[in-house]
């Protein structure tokens, strides 16, 4: 899809894509699987696709090249790249300043940028490939120092130059400008120049091991990326300072016995140096962006579900570079994507409650509901005051009330299984930092000898039964009744308005769902309420998306609800 109205977007036609693909070199005894690849420009993944001809999965990598990671400075472009499954490390080629180490990094940037993004290329590329599409004109009509620069440096490397007309006379947005491809190999040896100048004998070390607590409580993003960028610093230092004196030294110690391993593949000392760098980076993102999920705040308020999700989302931005930007914008996404976080996790309740896990013996989960004309559909039905539930999780002899010589006991793997539903209760009730869940006020109960029946947590009335079963009265019929219209406007049962409008303003259609769901009169008197009580607050946010005085105003300005 072309989106005419950013007027640097000129999609790389296929034909000239396949183009520049065929020019890749590789090192003897190294496949496609093998090389790490960066398009900073990516746009929609056209020269990715030309790489994998549309066979393309930056997660298991089915396609001809594995480790293939893009960089996209438009938000919409963006989205679409991570759609398509494609690693995106961050949002600003020009502004990058990762430490992640390429060997080939192809794009066809921006024409009214083009040298500055070539220039930028060189810059981080250590050593391999650069295959980069330009205006003709950069090369031809140096006006400005940077344009000067860049035809000194490619002098200096000797690049392949290849002029190409009418490339994009036939493109999805033409037109008729020249192209140069440029083609560039970078040689260097970490043994020979990256220290040049240095002699071998080595500063005393300093060794610290002072653990920096304020991190891991949750500080500021600044601390946080202080302490990533700290230890990227020092990791990068042993591994390179190890590389570079592994002729002197390897005979006797050895990086984690990782060299010989590359060996056998083929891989000379700097290819294995820059794999270790990689396998660095990837494991100290990985740890520093679980850092920014794994916060009270957060957690406390996703489900079993949504963390699983969640978890999966880890492992997609753990390819983004740790920054303040993109961490600021990965916690206001967080932000935006809150409410409707609230809204599934309150809809798959009410479907355990009422049919999803329903148990067939005496047909309990008729029992759990009450029908009526719904919106869309005449088989709508809401969540009674009392519902009962089964219990999967296991115990002794199959029950998960009952202990090892059959007294009341509460199975340890039965709180999981009922915090959900705790979660979900206090969502209606303002997100109350303090709460009795279920599985605390039985396990309460059972150790004090007072009986399986009329425990009280603070939502419910539990009866616990040893055959399995949990039968749960609403202590609160406000939140049960928030509960339900919440579920059933999610399910298209009610009007997505539903509440807003007074009763005698509703269209005929929209006065029988409401008689029937509650009658006119519960109607009214709860006309305008909040779904989910009173505004729930974020703290956390302030303090990991703090920024300047426009971004607090920006932060104060977003509504969950």
């Amino acid at each position: 899809m072309l989106i005419t109205n950013k007027k640097t977007f000129y999609p790389t036609p296929p034909k000239l894509a396949a183009r520049m693909v065929k020019k890749i070199h590789l090192d003897k005894d190294v496949t496609p699987y093998d090389i790490k690849i960066l398009e900073p420009s990516a746009g929609k993944g056209d020269l990715i696709r030309a790489l994998n001809q549309d066979r393309y999965d930056g997660f298991s990598g089915n396609g001809t090249y594995r480790y293939i990671s893009a960089i996209e400075i438009d938000p919409d472009l963006r989205a679409t790249l991570i759609g398509k499954g494609i690693r995106v490390i961050d949002q600003d080629f020009l502004a990058f300043s990762g430490p992640d180490k390429f060997d080939l990094i192809i794009a066809n940037p921006p024409f009214d940028e083009g040298d500055k993004h070539l220039l930028k290329a060189i810059e981080i590329l250590y050593r391999g490939q650069i295959i980069f599409l330009l205006n003709a004109d950069t090369i031809r009509n140096p006006y400005t120092n940077t344009r000067k620069d860049l035809v000194r440096k490619l002098e200096e490397l000797h690049a392949d130059i290849e002029y190409i007309k009418g490339a994009f006379v036939d493109a999805e947005r033409p037109t008729g400008v020249e192209v140069a491809l440029v083609d560039i190999m970078v040689e260097r040896k970490v043994e020979d120049d990256l220290f040049k100048g240095c002699d071998d004998k080595a500063d005393d070390p300093e060794v610290s091991f002072e653990e920096k607590y304020e991190v891991s409580n949750g500080k500021k993003i600044a601390e946080m990326v202080a302490e990533y960028n700290e230890i990227i610093g020092i990791g990068t230092e042993t591994i390179v300072a190890y590389y570079r004196n592994y002729r002197k030294i390897g005979g006797y110690i050895g990086l984690n016995r990782e060299v010989d391993k590359y060996h056998k593949t083929g891989r000379d000392l700097t290819g294995t140096m820059q794999m270790q760098l990689n396998n660095l980076l990837v494991a100290c993102r990985t740890r520093f962006w679980r850092k920014t999920l794994d916060l009270p705040e957060v957690m406390n308020r996703l489900t079993e579900a949504k963390k699983k999700e969640f978890e999966y989302h880890v492992e997609k931005h753990c390819d983004m570079d740790f920054t303040e930007n993109n961490i600021r914008t990965f916690i206001l996404n967080l932000i935006n994507g809150y409410e409707k976080t609230l809204m599934e996790a309150v809809v798959d309740l009410f479907d355990r409650f009422t049919r999803k896990h329903s148990w067939d013996r005496d047909n309990p989960d008729e029992q759990n509901i009450h029908y009526f004309n719904g919106w869309k559909t005449n088989k709508a039905f809401k969540v009674n005051k009392k519902v009962i539930i089964p219990i999967h999780a296991g115990g002794y002899g199959g029950t998960p009330f009952t202990g090892y010589s059959g007294q009341w006991e509460l199975h340890y793997s039965v709180p999981s299984e009922l915090a959900d539903i705790d979660k979900v209760m206090n969502y209606f009730d303002g997100m109350r930092g303090c709460y009795c869940s279920i599985a605390e006020a039985i396990d309460a109960s059972f150790k004090r000898g007072e009986g399986n029946t009329k425990i009280e947590s603070t939502y419910f009335t539990i009866n616990a039964y040893k055959k399995g079963t949990v039968h749960l009265t609403f202590n609160d019929e406000d939140i049960l009744r928030r509960f339900n219209v919440a579920a059933c406007v999610g399910k298209n049962w009610l009007p997505c308005d539903y509440g807003w409008k007074p009763y005698q303003d509703l269209a005929p259609e929209e006065q029988v769902v409401a008689e029937s769901f509650e009658g006119h009169r519960s109607y009214n008197d709860h006309l305008r309420q909040p779904l989910f009580g009173k505004a729930i607050s974020v703290p956390l946010l302030e303090e990991y998306a703090a920024g300047d005085q426009e971004e607090q105003e920006e932060l104060g300005q977003l509504k969950l609800f």
